[in-house]
């Protein structure tokens, strides 16, 4: 029963610290480590001074002792706490309380004692004269301790082959130093608290900028993307992407990564609205040729009519070379696309004489629609060479005059021009071809979508002129896929379609 639990609690994830904590404890930190520092080397620096100080007083007072006359004769050795009742030497003018002398003659105590605060004097222990009698005579001072006087700093002279020895107390300095180190303790816990209340709020003021850009993100997930939500509006407010250079780095790549994340659904959406319109027209388009194919079949089976199976072949073949062209286009269209969306092969690139083209699919409508008047305007002695594939061009080239021929009256007169449009000296040149005719001008509503799949000049998608509304669609996507741009300008009296592709070589007009 235990090793479920223990499974479940080492399952769950790690909880680590927020940003803002491990900040806040970061500055604390080296801000206590800072003072520690500081304030070692400070108590350090406090006590070596504290000591310098006693060891000057010491050798004032070590200097002063062996100025008295030591008792003569050899000391009592029987009780150990000898005095001085005339204070010749313990206790002497100018010495401070608790100040420790002894007097050494032959390695023998003669006196050892100190005065204390209220003017009384004191022998000293046979364990402290021992202490007493190993202080290094002539040598810098040394710290002894002498028992239940506490640690003393001593110095040792000899004059006359007697060592006089002098302490003083250590209990002042080492209490200074404590305090001190008391200070510098409470101190730093005072500044470590301080410190740490004031980061939590610098740091928590610096992070809100980056806390809502966090919300910005986070407001993006509860957008149904799965669905094509690309109305993505969350956006970094400018105010924070001034507040500081981190936050605004980090909340200007987020707008474009929101912008960009919208921009490629709504070509997502409406590539998926646009395969479903053109799956539905492509249908539509090639139910009726397939319904008046299986209309004239069956009236072919059931009739022994010579001349009406003829002429329901007739109908048949037509209904069939219809789908057959309407194929051909969309297969057309989905080649293009695939080389536009880099998934297809390289286009085949090869020079092309862009002139020869034009003219001889001018000739074809001028033979196939004698009631319109053709007008060609070309320079025979400069003709104009362009990259590409020859069949698609020439494709693009006959549905434009197609469409010109198709949606205006007899009579009407088309013009059909190519240039060179000379550089601007970044680039080369480019050959442009216009397709102008003076017929009725297009619908304004159909101008927009007049370049999209299946437009007809009308809404209603009419068959009056029996096309398939994916010329000009192919006109576009062939222009595009050879670097070059096609646009229409229609109005009462003119309407042109104006063709620009890069041309290939170096011309010379002279």
């Amino acid at each position: 029963m235990s090793r479920p639990d223990r499974v479940g609690r080492a399952s769950r994830p790690v909880r680590t610290p927020s940003l803002r904590a491990r900040i806040v404890a970061a500055v604390a930190l080296l801000l206590v480590a800072t003072n520690v520092v500081v304030g070692a080397v400070t108590v350090i620096a406090y006590r070596e001074y504290l000591v310098g100080r006693l060891d000057a007083e010491l050798a004032t007072a070590a200097g002063r002792t062996p100025g008295g006359q030591p008792p003569s004769g050899p000391p009592p050795g029987s009780t150990g706490d000898q005095q001085d009742p005339d204070n010749r030497f313990i206790g002497a003018p100018g010495q401070a309380a608790d100040t420790v002398v002894a007097i050494l003659r032959d390695g023998d105590t003669v006196l050892a004692g100190y005065t204390d605060g209220a003017g009384e004097q004191h022998g000293l222990s046979r364990a402290q004269r021992s202490v007493l009698a190993d202080v290094e005579p002539d040598a810098d001072p040394s710290t002894v301790s002498l028992g239940s006087l506490g640690a003393y700093r001593a110095q040792a002279v000899t004059r006359d082959g007697d060592v006089f020895v002098t302490a003083l107390p250590l209990g002042d300095l080492r209490a200074s130093v404590v305090r001190l180190v008391a200070v510098i303790g409470s101190t730093t816990l005072l500044a470590f608290l301080v410190a740490a209340w004031a980061l939590t709020l610098a740091v928590r003021r610096s992070l809100r900028p980056l806390e809502r850009v966090a919300s910005v993100a986070s407001s993006v997930t509860a957008l149904d993307l799965e669905r094509g939500d690309a109305d993505i509006a969350a956006r970094v407010p400018p105010s924070d992407l001034v507040v500081s250079r981190e936050v605004g780095q980090v909340g200007a790549a987020l707008n474009r990564l929101l912008g960009h994340v919208g921009r490629a659904l709504t070509v997502r959406r409406d590539a998926e609205r646009g395969m479903r319109t053109f799956v539905a027209d492509a249908s539509h388009e090639l139910r009726t040729p397939i319904a008046t194919v299986r209309a004239y079949a069956e009236l072919s089976s059931a009739s022994q009519d010579v001349t009406a199976l003829h002429r329901n072949a007739e109908r048949i073949g037509r209904e069939a070379v219809r789908m057959g062209d309407l194929v051909e286009e969309l297969l057309l269209l989905a080649r293009l696309d695939a080389v536009a969306l880099a998934a297809g092969p390289a286009p085949v690139r090869e020079p092309v004489d862009l002139t020869a083209t034009v003219v001889e699919a001018a000739m074809d409508q001028r033979a196939t629609a004698p009631d319109h008047r053709w007008v060609l305007q070309v320079a025979d002695d400069h003709p104009l060479t362009v990259s590409g594939d020859p069949g698609q061009l020439r494709r693009a080239v006959t549905n434009l005059l197609v469409n010109a021929r198709t949606h205006s009256p007899a009579g009407t007169t088309v013009v059909v021009s190519l240039q060179h449009v000379p550089g601007d000296g970044v680039g080369g040149g480019s050959a442009r071809l216009v397709v102008a005719n003076d017929g009725p001008p297009i619908d304004a509503e159909v101008l927009p979508v007049l370049f999209e799949r299946f437009t007809r000049g009308s809404s209603s998608r009419s068959r009056e002129h029996g096309t398939s509304g994916l010329g000009l669609a192919i006109v576009r996507a062939v222009v595009a896929a050879h670097d070059g741009t096609v646009r229409v300008l229609s109005e009462p009296g003119r309407t042109a379609f104006t063709v620009d592709l890069p041309e290939v070589g170096i011309r010379s007009d002279a």
